[in-house]
């Protein structure tokens, strides 16, 4: 059977409507496969960042992949000295000098860095010029719970229980409830130690477990 020219024409129309449909097809099926393969990729994502708040909600510390965190300070071998000038001076406890402390990389912690507190043997040591003046300190610290909550701070002779929230809020935490005042008549070099315990005073006795993040001492007259 011959076709007509008429038909040929429509045929011919014809299938170049079902190569371009068929086309068109492959087309939408292969930006569906992209966009599906977007989808997947942004679930991973979405699953990676629920997986890491999980963590940082397990932990309560918001710790990141170390590859994520500035290189870790340090570990000095003698006790730094710092000077107190203007209104307030912050000293990061990743830089003391300290011994039977975990070193904790935390995107939450000041400096992406704390230090974790791990026996009655652990201290932490720096020196502090000060004029003369009151002040108050307080400890940025993350507490898992209340028996792993209080330590001692020391200034000079003088010792301090310090402690957060009771119970803690399972969170980094300012010591308000227990700040440090004290007054130095003249221009005094302060030795400042953390530490579990107060070694003249079993009662003020501290934990250990809990995670320091810094030592804020501030001017109030």
């Amino acid at each position: 059977m011959k076709l007509t020219k008429t038909a040929s024409v429509v045929l011919g129309a014809f299938a170049a409507s079902a190569f371009f449909f068929s086309c068109a097809s492959t087309g939408s099926i292969e930006d569906s496969n992209a966009k599906k393969s977007e989808s997947s990729d942004a679930v991973v994502v979405s699953e990676a960042l629920v997986d890491s708040s999980s963590a940082s909600s397990a932990s309560k510390a918001g710790a990141k992949g170390t590859a994520e965190l500035p290189p870790p300070p340090k570990k000095l071998t003698e006790a730094p000295r710092f000077d107190f000038a203007g209104e307030k001076l912050q000293i990061e406890l990743e830089n003391m000098y300290y011994d039977g402390f975990e070193l904790v990389g935390d995107a939450q912690a000041s400096g992406s860095y704390a230090l974790k507190l791990l026996n009655d043997s652990s201290w932490a040591i720096a020196e502090i010029n000060f004029p003369a003046g009151s002040y108050e300190a307080l400890v940025n610290e993350f507490a898992p719970d209340s028996n792993h909550a209080r330590f001692n701070l020391y200034l000079n002779k003088d010792t301090y229980l310090v402690y957060g929230s009771e119970p803690p809020i399972a969170a980094y935490e300012l010591t308000t409830r227990a700040p440090v005042s004290f007054t130095l008549d003249t221009p005094t070099t302060v030795t400042l130690k953390i530490q579990q315990n107060d070694i003249r005073n079993p009662q003020n006795n501290g934990h250990n477990g809990m995670t320091l993040d810094f030592v804020s001492f501030k001017k109030i007259n």
